[in-house]
């Protein structure tokens, strides 16, 4: 009796080319997820930074600020310390305007002026919220969604 034991080179061909249809139609299928998660992140850490800022405020009783520099970059000044931050290319603010300050005041690391300021980012079709809220400054992050 002659018993076949390997595959041809036909069938690992063919198996080969279902794994790479399957692999496209995944990574087509996971790309909103990422884009998604990529305007989590930032808004994340813009909301991490205006928490950082009001924390030194507190800690060190100066005034600190968080500056909308223009539509895709923040600084924050502590005290003599100055940081720029970029958001990841494809990400954008659209609101507030640039040149918007908000000044946490010390010694209690409470807002200059207690105006809500809703910072919107946009990208990839969606779009999320980081709101400072109250005379204390709270920041509240907002659930990314459909634009």
């Amino acid at each position: 009796m002659n018993e076949r034991r390997a595959f041809s080179l036909i069938e690992l061909l063919i198996v080969l080319a279902i794994l790479a249809v399957m692999l496209a139609i995944a990574a087509a299928s996971l790309r909103p997820f990422m884009q998604r998660s990529k305007l989590a992140e930032a808004a994340s850490q813009v909301a991490t930074d205006l928490q950082r800022t009001r924390s030194f405020a507190q800690r060190e009783n100066v005034a600190a600020h968080w500056t909308l520099m223009d539509s895709q970059s923040y600084r924050l000044t502590l005290d003599t310390q100055t940081l720029d931050y970029q958001l990841p290319t494809g990400l954008t603010f659209t609101s507030p305007a640039a040149g918007t300050t908000i000044t946490y005041t010390a010694p209690y690391g409470e807002l200059a002026a207690a105006v809500p300021t809703k910072i919107t980012l946009e990208g990839y079709g969606y779009v999320t919220e980081v709101r400072v809220v109250g005379v204390t400054g709270k920041v509240i992050r907002a659930e990314v969604k459909k634009k």
